[in-house]
């Protein structure tokens, strides 16, 4: 049935070189008088791990009513740490002298477990922090690579989340192989094309996993069918599956429009910490220059969620930082935070820039933007030296907000030096912009220092690199030839205009004979000597 010649290959090259030993050690502890029947009845109404481990009996290992009690008590210890209900921590339990004994207890037994008990029982045992290199563990790795027919499904999707929580190893190694292998196998005819969960599931494994892309498409195409017959949850998922492909078809695009439209129709279903976490992998992979990812009435949705469910201050700002990336506006989100500002004296350093930057790319004042403005003003001397400073200073001036003592720091000769030392191009066209601001509309009021000569000469440089002109042939054409057009033109400031045409007091263009410089283009001033009026 099961084509496994590849596998056990696989699996007979590999070796057992670990040290076997225990998962615990520890000093046996003789319970009180039982059997395993009453044992049993107390497990329904443990209320302690401490209960479970002391009252548990001694049975020897030809006994044959030890099943009674082993998973039981396995799934009991599961159960009351899950839920907090016990004394006992995981590293307690771990090092209980009876621990070590029930650990005993299921190896014994299992041999005649179900592949479902195997993994419940890996489940759980690695839930308490019980080694890799144990021997309850070991003994459970080999029972799946022995009974690696058994495995289903829903199987090689649990398995692959419990071997990711192991420690690396020969055995774990070749199980976490051959699983994606079993599964391109056995998704012809054991997938439930009417399991929508079994559906979701599958692919997240093959979004993170090599598999041949029939075997993906099985997977998309019958999870498409379902239409928005999906939960917010399973859409969530799937959601955050598809921004994993890093070669995202376009045969996935009808299901990534599906898995939208229930966001869009049930996000507040979703608890906050969800969507903001599949909003982060959407707006990541959009950046990564996958346009099918933006996808507007969800953004909308997302920004809307935050006022909708009155999410506080420092989720809004979480919010509107990853909106902040791809300049999303939703004014709404900004009135609610706005309307918080009250509270910005607590906001981080982080806050304080995503405010300032949401305001800026939106050019936004809400009502009460004078009160408003004084407390981003009042918190805005940020120096931080790991902050993005020179935009942060552009968007604080977009919003009229001029703080002196924040230029002088940051444009300090001496700071500005290194600061500047790591190079990066779109730091010397900021801070241009940034001494051009400086100079043009606050050179009356600030008397601090500004960009030096060489940061602007490169950033000029930077620019004049652009050769793509589309609008230089119809400029040409329309005004008398090539002559009438300058491309290129510099000014004293920085500035790099594409094209100048020079008119007479007539309204006349005139034509232009100034040479441009190498590397340096043609200056403004030279073409204002030529020309009456521009």
């Amino acid at each position: 049935m099961f084509r496994n010649g590849l596998l056990l290959r696989m699996f007979s090259q590999q070796r057992s070189i670990l040290r076997r030993f225990y998962c615990v050690t520890g000093r046996e502890i003789q319970p009180a008088d039982g059997t395993p029947s009453s044992y049993f009845g107390l497990l329904k109404s443990a209320t302690d791990a401490k209960e479970v481990l002391e009252f548990l009996p001694t049975i020897s290992r030809t006994k044959q009513d030890r099943h009674v009690y082993t998973l039981p008590a396995l799934k009991t210890l599961f159960e009351l740490q899950k839920n907090s209900k016990s004394t006992l921590r995981s590293d307690q339990i771990l090092k209980h002298p009876r621990f070590a004994e029930l650990c005993q207890n299921v190896r014994f037994e299992s041999r005649t477990f179900l592949m479902n008990d195997i993994t419940e029982c890996l489940k759980i045992l690695t839930y308490l922090g019980v080694h890799t290199n144990s021997e309850i563990i070991t003994v459970l790795l080999q029972l799946i690579r022995h009974q690696i027919n058994d495995v289903t499904l829903d199987h090689i999707v649990f398995l692959s989340f419990i071997l990711k929580k192991l420690d690396r190893t020969p055995l774990v190694e070749a199980l976490q192989i051959a699983l994606p292998m079993l599964l391109q196998i056995q998704i012809g005819y054991k997938l439930d094309h009417e399991n929508v969960q079994q559906l979701v599931d599958l692919l997240e494994f093959v979004s993170q996993h090599k598999v041949n892309d029939r075997t993906v498409m099985n997977i998309v195409s019958a999870l498409t069918l379902h239409g928005t017959n999906l939960s917010p949850e399973q859409a969530t998922n799937a959601l955050k599956a598809l921004a994993s492909f890093h070669n995202f078809l376009p045969q996935y695009g009808k299901l990534l429009q599906n898995v939208f439209a229930v966001l869009e129709r049930d996000l507040d279903e979703l608890p906050f910490k969800m969507l903001d976490y599949v909003l982060k992998r959407v707006l990541e992979k959009n950046l990564e220059h996958y346009p099918m990812f933006y996808h507007e009435p969800f953004l909308k949705r997302c920004a809307q969620y935050a006022v909708d469910h009155d999410i506080g201050l420092l989720n809004a700002l979480y919010l509107l930082k990853k909106l902040n990336k791809i300049s999303f506006l939703h004014i709404p989100l900004l009135d609610y935070i706005a309307a918080h500002a009250g509270k910005l004296s607590i906001v981080p350093t982080s806050g304080i820039i995503t405010i300032v930057a949401g305001f800026s790319n939106a050019n936004y004042r809400p009502p009460g933007w004078e009160t408003i403005k004084e407390e981003i003003a009042r918190n805005s001397t940020i120096t931080t030296g790991s902050i993005p400073w020179i935009r942060y200073n552009l968007e604080l001036l977009s919003l009229d907000i001029f703080n002196p003592q924040l230029l002088a720091h940051w444009l300090n000769p001496q700071a500005l030096e290194a600061n500047m030392a790591r190079n990066v191009l779109v730091d010397y066209l900021q801070l241009t912009e940034l001494g051009q601001t400086l100079r043009l509309l606050y050179g009356g009021q600030y008397q601090g220092a500004y960009p030096a000569k060489h940061y602007v000469e490169k950033s000029v440089m930077l620019m004049l690199q652009n050769n793509d002109h589309p609008l230089l042939k119809p400029l040409e054409f329309a005004f008398g030839g090539e002559e009438y057009v300058s491309t290129q033109v510099v000014t004293e400031q920085g500035h790099v205009l594409d094209h100048v045409i020079a008119f007479d007091a007539d309204g006349n263009p005139v034509k232009q004979c100034v040479p441009s410089v190498e590397g340096a283009g043609i200056r403004l001033e030279d073409v204002r000597q030529q020309a009456n009026k521009l």
